[in-house]
């Protein structure tokens, strides 16, 4: 039976409830999401991560190794192949996933967190089949970025230049795109941002409310260094 939606308006449409039951029932062009990682952001405590920094926590699940992230693959993948392309976030675990088509990613040269090795300055992003503008050139598929993530309550929420760069590179305007792993939504008010039409899924209903919210504030403009990194892209594809 299809799931009712928690939101849907303007093209955008959320989805409160696990992926694995609801993307059966999904119709979209585009796969961009940011699935969990299994880093161990557990629901129960605040525990270090052994480099003197607190680890942020979900609510309502283990973001582990075992439990978590091998059960989720399988049915996205089977999503990505009902559709056109993907571009997705895999975190370190990166032979869990199919081989991609291209690998891309964020450089963050200034460093976002820190590993056993030093310090984390590249966000890894695995693209699956084919980039849609190329026929009009090649685009980069690195991002270079000092940007910020917006602190909304969200244990590990992306700059949304991030994703404003994700959707333009992996979607056309006419393209539906799915995030099958919402969050707070960022991905969602990319996609409103840049004309294109998106449907997010989410397991708690504190972020499904939450992304709610940040899509009733309208759309803001975008800022300079979002702009830039757009124009070094090519233009905003359509």
């Amino acid at each position: 039976m299809a799931v009712t939606p928690y939101y849907d308006e303007d093209g955008i449409t959320i989805y409160h409830g696990d992926c694995r039951n609801v993307l059966s029932d999904v119709l979209a062009d585009v796969l961009i999401t940011d699935p969990p990682y299994g880093v161990e952001l557990g629901s129960s405590d605040r525990r270090g991560d052994g480099h003197g920094l607190a680890k942020a926590t979900y609510r309502t699940y283990q973001d582990s190794y075992g439990m978590l992230v091998m059960s989720v693959i399988p049915p996205m993948m089977r999503f990505l192949s009902r559709v056109h392309r993907g571009a997705l976030f895999p975190g370190k675990y990166v032979t869990l996933y199919p081989q991609p088509d291209a690998l891309g990613g964020v450089y963050c040269p200034s460093g976002v967190g820190r590993n056993s090795w030093g310090y984390t300055c590249f966000f890894p992003v695995f693209f699956y089949g084919v980039c849609p503008t190329l026929q009009y050139g090649a685009a980069s598929t690195v991002l270079h970025s000092t940007e910020v993530a917006e602190r909304n309550g969200h244990p590990c929420p992306k700059p949304i230049g991030w994703l404003y760069w994700l959707v333009t590179l992996a979607s056309l305007l006419n393209e539906c795109i799915c995030d099958p792993f919402m969050g707070s939504g960022t991905t969602l008010i990319a996609a409103k941002r840049l004309g294109r039409k998106a449907i997010g899924i989410e397991l708690d209903e504190q972020y499904c409310e939450m992304a709610v919210q940040r899509l009733s504030q309208g759309v803001l403009p975008l800022n300079l260094a979002t702009a830039e990194s757009l124009r070094l892209q090519g233009e905003l594809f359509v």
